[in-house]
């Protein structure tokens, strides 16, 4: 008798395991298929984007970026069926601001789209605290640290001050406005016709002069200079403003 009871007890254990397992599968599918690919583009798309912002913001250095995305799917979108994988969203090298488009895909069933977004960003950038005009060389005095609100346009930034301080503007700067690449350059120390001050080491050995020069350069550029207490014309490297120096 003791051994038919442990029979029925596992096999009626058994049953119910069996029963519970049955109960719960069903559930877990249907919560598969209650997310749509409507549902599905959003969300990785938007996680997508966000992630490439963030790793803009870990290469950049910057302390805060904050961002909105916001996705506007095709009407396409819901007649497509879910997909059971990750989808197979299109990446770019350009940072995500404004408008984008990506294409967006499923390997089974096999369905693809361009599906576009709204990203909204701002971060804390150096900024010039006054206008800063064409020719200018830029000191540490000029820049501060402001939350900048991005636009489209605004993709070719510089956010280090290392690349900004001692550089000169080669297209006017705006207050409190983003600075890009293309409006800095190295300085141009020396214009034609300018006096300068020749200086000469070797060894130990330091001389100065008195020259002019002959043609506009700035930093690693050579340029010719006459000697004017010899009149002789030489190569020499402009080193600061209205300073050259010769390389032996």
């Amino acid at each position: 008798m003791a051994y038919l009871y442990r029979v029925l007890r596992d096999g009626t254990c058994v049953s119910c395991f069996l029963l519970m397992f049955s109960c719960l599968l069903p559930q877990q599918v249907m919560a598969q298929e209650t997310v749509s690919a409507q549902q599905q583009i959003e969300r990785q798309l938007t996680q997508l984007l966000n992630k490439e912002l963030d790793g803009w913001q870990l290469q950049a250095g910057l302390t805060k970026v904050d961002s909105v995305v916001k996705v506007r799917l095709p009407s396409g979108a819901s007649k497509l069926k879910s997909c059971p994988t990750a989808l197979i969203i299109e990446s770019s090298g350009a940072l995500p601001l404004g408008n984008v488009q990506r294409r967006v895909g499923c390997d089974s069933p096999r369905w693809n789209l361009y599906v576009r977004a709204s990203v909204q960003v701002s971060a804390r950038l150096p900024v010039a605290n006054r206008i800063l005009k064409r020719g200018e060389h830029i000191s540490a005095a000029d820049i501060e640290w402001q939350q900048v609100k991005l636009s489209v346009s605004d993709r070719d930034l510089v956010t280090e001050l290392e690349q900004i301080i001692g550089q000169q503007v080669v297209r006017k700067l705006r207050r409190h406005r983003v600075i890009k690449a293309q409006q800095l350059g190295k300085p141009q120390w020396v214009n034609i016709g300018d006096k300068v001050i020749i200086e000469a080491r070797s060894n130990g050995f330091y001389a100065n002069m008195s020259g002019e020069a002959l043609e506009a350069g700035g930093e690693g550029k050579a340029i010719r200079v006459r000697n004017l207490s010899s009149g002789k014309i030489i190569s020499a490297y402009p080193i600061a403003k209205g300073r050259v120096a010769t390389q032996f």
